[in-house]
């Protein structure tokens, strides 16, 4: 009887997960970032970040350290960045990181959704 009410549980939780997603993405990210659109000068527009080839977009100035990584924005490369941006491309223009690994979990799933 209990699996079946931990898996009703986990049903119902899934999406607060991805609005909690929205909600951490308006907090820890939106003052550089945003999900539609162009770029800033702040940070580079998000839309359609996963899969994106890394440092690929044509109106923001990436530094050198992430130009010079290459390959993909997978979600589990996302979350690594976001975890350490330092350790990931040292030298990168970011320094904002989130040390909760479940709250890295939600914005990635947030920036996957395309919302």
């Amino acid at each position: 009887m209990r699996l079946p009410i931990f898996l009703f549980a986990a049903l119902l939780a899934s999406p607060a997960c991805a609005a909690d997603g929205g909600q951490l993405f308006a907090d820890q990210c939106a003052s550089c970032h945003v999900t539609a659109g162009a770029s800033s000068e702040a940070g580079p527009s998000l839309a359609g970040v996963i899969w994106r080839r890394l440092a690929a977009r044509d109106d923001f100035a990436y530094s050198p350290a992430l130009k010079s990584r290459g390959g993909a924005w997978s979600p589990a490369r996302l979350e690594d960045y976001l975890k350490d941006t330092q350790a990931f491309a040292p030298g990168t223009s970011m320094y904002f990181v989130v040390t909760d690994a479940e709250e890295r979990k939600a914005i990635v799933g947030y920036l996957r959704s395309g919302r």
